[in-house]
């Protein structure tokens, strides 16, 4: 990924995410704890009770829209899941670690975009201090660790 996108990805951006169900049809989420560990890596917390968790562990194909103030990007990878349940998340949460194969550039030339915003508004006293753990694990938990 190139180094715009992995310093935007640094955790609470909003991002769509694609997988493919049990009959082969597309199926969207919107993640907001995707975080870049570098270019090649990025890890996000995922709601054990959601369909993209099972389309998951069917088939580890998974793809990322990212769109934010001038740029936007397609990441392509592949998903591990390295820990059933983590320690730190506001659910029960898989951590999911997607190892990217590809990344292309969708912003068209003189485009000018402004990416999407989001906040927890009532859930606030309740996230704000439920995330910067949850950060802190996808960041250091270490791959091949027991799960």
């Amino acid at each position: 990924m190139p180094d715009e996108l992995v310093r935007y990805l640094e955790g609470g951006r909003l991002l769509v995410a694609a997988t493919v169900d049990a009959d082969g049809a597309p199926y969207t989420m919107v993640l907001n704890s995707a975080l870049a560990l570098d270019a090649h890596t990025v890890r996000f917390a995922l709601d054990r009770r959601t369909h993209t968790l099972a389309n998951l562990r069917a088939n580890p194909g998974i793809m990322f829209e990212v769109i934010a103030d001038g740029m936007i990007y397609g990441v392509r990878g592949a998903a591990e899941i390295l820990r059933e349940e983590m320690d730190h998340a506001p659910t029960p949460s898989a951590l999911v670690e997607v190892s990217v194969e590809q990344v292309k550039r969708d912003l068209p030339p003189g485009v000018i975009v402004e990416g999407p915003s989001f906040r927890w508004g009532a859930l606030d006293p309740y996230m704000s201090p439920v995330e910067p753990p949850m950060f802190d694990e996808l960041r250091t938990w270490p791959r091949g660790a027991a799960k």
